[in-house]
Parts: C-alpha cells; sequence; structure tokens
C-alpha cells in the first residue's frame, strides 16, 4: 500500500495537471467562441454563393469550362489537408491523417501532391516523403481569407497548366460545440449544383469570362470555409478534451484525497494503540 507521502506527492502532481488542462479548456473555449462566429458570420456569403452557381449551372449547360468538366484521364491529383499545429485534441488529428491515406490508396497509382494546413499535416507528409507542394502553418483568424485566396489561385492555376488533374480537400465541418464530421470532397472540377429554379442571366461581355471569373471566386469561398471550419472543429474537440482530462483529475484527486486521509487515520489510530498500550503496561 502507497504510504501517505507518496500519496501526497500524486496529489500535488494531479493538482498541477489540473491547472494546466483547466487553463487550456479556458483558451480553447475563448478561440472556439470565436472561430464559430467567425463560421456563422460567414455562411450567408457562402449560401449566396452556392445560388448563384446553381442559377448559372443551370443556365449554361450547354457551355463547357475546365473547373466544371474536367478530363478525360486523371493522373496527377492534389489534396489539401487541413490538421492543427498542436494536438492534445483527441483524435481531430489522426482521423484527418487516416482519411488522408484512405483516399491516398484508392488514388493508387497517381502522382499525388499534397497541400497541408497545420503542422500535423505537414510533419506527417514530411516524415513519409510525400510530394509536398505547399504548406502553410501557425494560421491566424486574420490570415484565412488571404491563404485562402492564395491556395485557390495557386491549384486554379496548377490546374490550367495541367500539373493537376482532379483536387480534393479534406478538412473537419464544425456541425455544433459537441460535433463535427470530416469531409473528404473533390472541389476540382467542381460538380454542376442542379436546381429546379434557375433565373435567366444575361451574359456580359460573354459566358466564357463571367464563368472564368466566377468559378474561382467560389473555389476561394470553399477553402475558406473549409479552413474556418476546421479551425472550429479544432478548439471545440481540444476544448472537450481539455475537459474531460480535468473532469478525470477531479475524480483522481477525489479518490486519492479519500486514500490519504484513510492511511492518515489508520496511521494516528496505530499511534494511539501503542500509546494506550504502552500506558498499560506501566
Amino acid at each position: 500500500m502507497a504510504g501517505a507521502k507518496e500519496i501526497k506527492t500524486r496529489i500535488k502532481s494531479i493538482q498541477s495537471t489540473r491547472q494546466i488542462t483547466k487553463a487550456m479548456e479556458i483558451v480553447s473555449t475563448t478561440k472556439f467562441k470565436k472561430f464559430s462566429k467567425l463560421v456563422a458570420d460567414s455562411r450567408p456569403y457562402e449560401d449566396s454563393m452556392k445560388r448563384i452557381l446553381a442559377n448559372i449551372s443551370g443556365s449554361v449547360k450547354s457551355e463547357r469550362h475546365p473547373l466544371f468538366d474536367g478530363r478525360e484521364k486523371v493522373e496527377k491529383i492534389a489534396i489539401i489537408v487541413t490538421t492543427s499545429d498542436r494536438g492534445l485534441c483527441g483524435s481531430f488529428n489522426s482521423a484527418t491523417l487516416k482519411e488522408l491515406e484512405k483516399l491516398m490508396a484508392a488514388n493508387k497509382g497517381k502522382k499525388i501532391n499534397i497541400i497541408s494546413l497545420g503542422r500535423k499535416s505537414r510533419d506527417y507528409s514530411t516524415k513519409r516523403n510525400y510530394r509536398l507542394n505547399d504548406a502553410y502553418v501557425k494560421i491566424e483568424a486574420d490570415e484565412i481569407a488571404d491563404i485562402s485566396k492564395d491556395i485557390s489561385s495557386k491549384v486554379v492555376e496548377r490546374y490550367e497548366k495541367n500539373e493537376y488533374d482532379e483536387v480534393y480537400i479534406i478538412y473537419n465541418k464544425f456541425v455544433s460545440a459537441l460535433k463535427y464530421d470530416l469531409i473528404s470532397e473533390r472541389i476540382i472540377p467542381m460538380e454542376r449544383i442542379k436546381t429546379d429554379k434557375n433565373e435567366d442571366y444575361i451574359f456580359e461581355p460573354d459566358t466564357e469570362s463571367i464563368l472564368a471569373s466566377f468559378l474561382p471566386r467560389y473555389l476561394n469561398v470553399q477553402i475558406y470555409q473549409a479552413i474556418l471550419h476546421n479551425a472550429a472543429s479544432e478548439h471545440s474537440a481540444r476544448k472537450n478534451a481539455m475537459n474531460n482530462a480535468t473532469e478525470n483529475a477531479d475524480e483522481m484527486l477525489q479518490a486519492l484525497s479519500l486514500k490519504y486521509n484513510r492511511n492518515r487515520q489508520s496511521a494516528i489510530t496505530q499511534e494511539i494503540t501503542e500509546i494506550v498500550g504502552g500506558a498499560s503496561a506501566l
């Protein structure tokens, strides 16, 4: 049985750990509120872009565009992988990286290029000698718009130069404070969104120019939303993980405190027994 001194040392160690997990939970809660608000604020713009794309898709069914129609033979693909810079968020990153491996296995034999967002995906790709085209780490909230614009312009340019035949993105879609869904979807070529309520458009100067301008912007919105959703999901996962760790620490402290008090009570009882026994002998 562990002595009182050893139990007391463990209690102090767990108390220190609890202070860290509680502090991290508070920080993650603050960041989660910030990014979840950004997701909510940007959603109307995303919905508007989708409605426009749906109407344009219906109006230009006969028009062909590389970002819509794709290529007959797919040999080179790019995968945008969004993870966090730090861990301590449960299976958040590992699930994303497993999905990356699954997507790569489904495209075995093709030339696969990685665009990483977050240190975890960058380090993972580097250690396995994957073809890493671009890497973005330590992304702040005010940098997301510029980074998404940079990525979208690069992938469109490389697609037009036949460096990519398809582009996929893997990210965690924020649903609520307790839930997020892992998403793996193709963003190039884009799918024509079907709708029964198409509006009539008059294209000026012409359809090709409008599509050439709009589709990269829509792609930019998709990547921007993916980064936002992933950031909100990351802080939600870390907040919940640190909350669970704090609760586990509280349970351990309660159990150890009870054990410490029992040991202490037992030691006191033994001392009293020895004293009484000694007095009786005299």
